[in-house]
């Protein structure tokens, strides 16, 4: 596997690290209430920072045990902010607390729709399949949900989703139907946008997983893993950073395809093969 040099190791580490800790100082001091900042948010930026420190210690060398611990607590802080939303036993449950009309954003004690959208739920599903743990992963496939105010993502990314959820809770027929009319759309005309592209290949590749086709499972992470290498690197500038060196989605989707049972046969640089793991129960 390609890796950085220890120096940028070392600083990526460090940078999230004090993102975390500087994140609990501002929670505890009230910071977040006083400006009126979503607690939903809080967690789910946490996620991000939890993935950057997980994907740091597998460049790193650290233990496996260590880097899907990390992966793990990413998904858990996703999963918390879908159950504020929808889980009415939560104790942060905000649910029914409605932000104020025409809100830029929902402040401290209501609910934020965009904490979670699909993006949110893609990233979560992808954190716990890349922790091997299917538990975490399950937990939030039955709080995952189209927002109840209405608003959706663009149909492919917001039928791939649900495919995705549809996949981890072991319902390949539900999951086939989801990512058929992106599959036969694409197909007949072929994309030219760059989220589209993406999204026909993680819909084709989860599609493989679904139907038990291990030979299209292979060639679909093979395009999922060069169209991120020459067009998302560039575009979303992850140059520099540890994305440049772990593509989340194909290892999330290799990792669900070995627990259907099918086998994971391409080498990329980007596809790590010590995260590469079947997902049992917990």
């Amino acid at each position: 596997m390609n890796t950085p040099d220890q120096e940028q190791i070392d600083h990526w580490l460090s940078i999230s690290m004090e993102s975390i800790a500087d994140t609990e100082q501002a929670l505890n001091s009230g910071y977040y209430q006083r400006k009126g900042i979503s607690l939903q948010s809080v967690y789910t930026g946490t996620a991000s920072d939890y993935a950057d420190i997980a994907r740091t210690k597998l460049l790193n060398g650290d233990s496996l045990t260590s880097v899907r611990h990390e992966f793990n607590t990413a998904a858990l802080c996703i999963n918390k902010s879908f159950s504020m939303a929808y889980e009415p036993n939560d104790p942060d449950y905000v649910g029914d607390k409605l932000p104020p009309a025409k809100a830029p954003r929902a402040p401290w004690g209501c609910v934020s729709w965009s904490d979670v959208s699909e993006s949110d739920a893609i990233d979560g599903f992808n954190f716990a399949l890349m922790a091997a743990n299917l538990d975490t992963a399950k937990r939030l496939a039955n709080l995952f949900q189209d927002r109840n105010n209405g608003k959706k993502m663009f149909p492919c990314i917001n039928r791939y989703a649900h495919a995705l959820q549809q996949a981890i809770l072991l319902e390949k027929t539900q999951g086939l139907v989801l990512l058929e009319p992106t599959i036969s759309t694409f197909t007949a005309k072929p994309p030219k946008q760059g989220y589209k592209i993406n999204f026909f290949n993680l819909s084709l590749t989860l599609s493989s997983i679904l139907s038990g086709d291990e030979a299209a499972l292979n060639q679909g992470l093979l395009q999922i893993l060069t169209f991120y290498q020459k067009t998302i690197i560039p575009a979303e500038d992850y140059q520099g950073t540890a994305y440049e060196f772990i593509c989340d989605d194909a290892v999330a989707l290799a990792n669900l395809g070995l627990n259907y049972n099918l086998k994971v046969t391409i080498e990329h640089e980007l596809l790590p093969k010590r995260l590469l793991t079947s997902l049992p129960d917990k």
